[in-house]
């Protein structure tokens, strides 16, 4: 257990060097108009905007059948679906696996409204931080059943070496 412990970052930053080109799927998700509806209000994001919130005017105006799920809404669910494609397969404590932003994100395609997606998660790169830990870059996109992306992004973690105790 100490050798994972290592302040460098040695150990820790060994073994997840070992993760670079793992990639897990999230299970399928849907995401409901009063779902969209909530997020509007919680947020302010789409507040307003008929293309989110007026499925009727919204079936006969876009080519998309209905409304569609607000981006910022897409990239909230994000830490659920990493959650299920990736943390169990990695052996660490997630609450060490601290969110450290966005190299790129993009919104690639609309989502519509209860349509199926999920998210592919490729771990990309690692490298160790001066003073412990590693920083983890990874691939994600959100797809739609037919294999769509709607969302593609470069997402970072920081992994302090504490959250290698528990694997």
């Amino acid at each position: 257990m100490s050798e994972t412990r290592d302040e460098g970052g040695g150990a820790a930053a060994g073994e997840a060097a070992g993760w670079v080109g793992r990639q897990g799927l999230s299970d399928w998700h849907t995401i409901s108009q009063e779902m969209v509806a909530d997020y509007a209000a919680l947020s302010g994001d789409g507040a307003g905007e008929w293309v989110h919130l007026d499925p009727a005017r919204a079936a006969a105006e876009l080519p998309y059948g209905g409304t569609i799920v607000q981006g910022f809404f897409q990239v909230a669910h994000l830490t659920q679906l990493f959650a299920e494609a990736m943390c169990d397969g990695l052996g660490i404590d997630p609450n060490h696996a601290l969110n450290y932003g966005f190299d790129r994100l993009r919104f690639v395609n609309p989502l519509p409204v209860g349509a199926p997606f999920r998210a592919r998660v490729t771990v990309s790169g690692v490298r160790p931080r001066e003073g412990g830990g590693v920083f983890v870059t990874q691939d994600v996109t959100l797809e739609r059943e037919d294999g769509t992306p709607t969302l593609v992004a470069a997402w970072l973690f920081f992994v302090d070496p504490r959250a290698f105790a528990a694997g």
